[in-house]
């Protein structure tokens, strides 16, 4: 009997331990999988919060004008990263934010605490633009070259007067590359899409700066305008300027306002016209009183500056035709200032000068001067003829021929020379290798027979650089007077 008892008390404790044993792995069972939903719900966090972060760091705003592209901004460049990224984890825990790898590495109670609190999500969020930062698109923006905007005015261009209506130009407003940005990003919201290029055209905004002036809100008087830009008109006509060898009484001759006034005249369609008649017969009085008629070629000497030369009988006239043309120009585009007319040499009727390109041989000052197109090539002492025997022949000649290493022969010489260039048949210009001594007055006891004797080294040049028909002027003149200083008693006269 009571053996019996024995065994069924055995029966109910391993029946008991049975029940524990099977309460015990369903327990362990459900803990797993809330243990593996935990996972599951913080890894669906993780990825929406790492969505919101690339959306954040790969988006970018293309500022545009007119579908050009000005430059290309991260939300870091326009200062907006820092806000997004706290809107993208506000409210979130640390174990919210935890890497995979680290929530998974956290004890199953912590785990399991923190799935039966967890109620956070990654919230969709706007862009705080009031941390808007535009610094650098403004910088690109207006680095570009732009058009100021034009008021509307009264423009006078090439003798006409009209009138320019009001242009806009392209120059940006101080706020409008702020505005357009501000306005392409406004409603924008993170919710961890793709990262996205936002465009932002400045044209969408009003951004150019307006004109003040309109044919609106001013108006316009061409007439007037006309008669301002004529007021203070002066224009000077340098006669001196023209040939300053010349010496005129008034160098100078001034067409002033009211002389202007009467010569122009302004048309309906706001052309200004010129009286040409009255201009002519202004400049034929001007030119009556500045021909030289009958007088000596002056010349620009090497050195004495402008010398006359006694053998050459010129005019000196004021080109009428070209100086009415001028003024008529000048008075059609009312431009003052001051204008230089054209006096012309004239010999026998043809304009007459010598300048550019010329050999001067000056036997006052024994020396040769060489230019050509206007450029010294040389300037060297000489000896021409002896005064009392063979002068050297005066008068304008042109080159013609040239040659090296030939002997000249005379009644009392016979030389070498190395280098010659012929002003006639008879003479010309060579070197003189017997000879050491140049210009000064050594012609006046040594001088040669009629040729002008040349340094070997200066004759080589001039040889190696002219050509057939270039002027010689051979000449003498008088010394000018050199002007006497003032003493201290004159110029304390002049003072007082």
């Amino acid at each position: 009997m009571g053996e019996e008892r024995m065994k069924k008390s055995v029966k109910v404790l391993l029946l008991v331990l049975a029940v524990l044993l099977a309460l015990t792995g369903v327990g362990l069972f459900a803990v797993t999988r809330l243990d593996a939903r935990a996972k599951q719900e913080h890894a669906a966090l993780s990825g929406a919060v790492e969505a919101r972060m690339n959306w954040i760091s790969g988006t970018r705003v293309a500022l545009t004008e007119n579908g050009a592209e000005i430059g290309s901004y991260t939300l870091e460049d326009l200062g907006l990263s820092q806000s997004a990224q706290a809107a993208a984890t506000n409210g979130l825990s640390q174990i919210d934010l935890l890497p995979e790898a680290e929530f998974e590495a956290l004890g199953i109670a912590e785990r399991l605490s923190w799935h039966a609190g967890a109620s956070a999500e990654a919230l969709d969020a706007p862009l705080d633009l009031t941390q808007l930062d535009t610094a650098k698109p403004e910088a690109d923006a207006n680095a570009i070259e732009r058009q100021a905007p034009q008021d509307a005015h009264v423009a006078f261009e090439d003798g006409k007067f009209t009138l320019e209506e009001a242009a806009s130009g392209n120059t940006l407003m101080p706020d409008a590359v702020r505005h357009t940005i501000e306005l392409a990003l406004t409603g924008v919201v993170n919710a961890g899409q793709q990262p996205e290029t936002i465009t932002a055209e400045l044209t969408d905004v009003d951004c150019y700066e307006a004109p003040e002036v309109t044919t609106e809100n001013t108006s316009f008087d061409i007439e007037q305008s006309f008669k301002d830009e004529l007021h203070g008109f002066l224009l000077t006509v340098d006669f001196a300027k023209a040939a300053p060898q010349l010496s005129f009484d008034e160098p100078v001759q001034k067409l002033t306002q009211t002389q202007a006034e009467a010569l122009v005249s302004l048309e309906k369609d706001g052309s200004v016209t010129v009286d040409e008649d009255g201009v002519r017969a202004l400049v034929d009085a001007w030119a009556d009183t500045y021909d030289i008629p009958y007088t000596k070629y002056l010349f620009d000497s090497e050195v004495d500056g402008y010398v006359p030369i006694q053998f050459l009988d010129v005019s000196y006239r004021v080109d009428r035709e070209a100086l009415t043309e001028q003024l008529v120009e000048r008075l059609r585009t009312l431009d003052a200032g001051e204008l230089t007319p054209e006096i012309v040499c004239l010999r026998n009727d043809e304009p007459f000068d010598i300048k550019d390109t010329y050999i001067e041989v000056d036997i006052t000052n024994q020396k040769m001067t060489f230019y050509k197109d206007g450029d010294l090539v040389v300037s060297t002492d000489i000896v021409t003829g002896l005064p009392d025997g063979h002068p050297t022949i005066t008068g304008l000649y042109y080159t013609y021929y040239k040659t090296t290493d030939i002997w000249l022969d005379g009644p009392d010489y016979h030389v070498f020379v190395k280098y010659w260039v012929s002003i006639t048949d008879l003479y010309g210009l060579h070197d003189a290798s017997w000879r050491s001594k140049f210009g000064s007055d050594y012609y006046l006891y040594a001088g040669s027979h009629g040729c002008v004797n040349t340094p070997e080294e200066a004759m080589k040049t001039i040889y190696d650089n002219v050509t057939d028909g270039i002027p010689i002027l051979s000449y003498h003149h008088e010394k000018p007077v050199p002007e006497e200083p003032e003493t201290a008693g004159e110029t304390q006269t002049i003072l007082e």
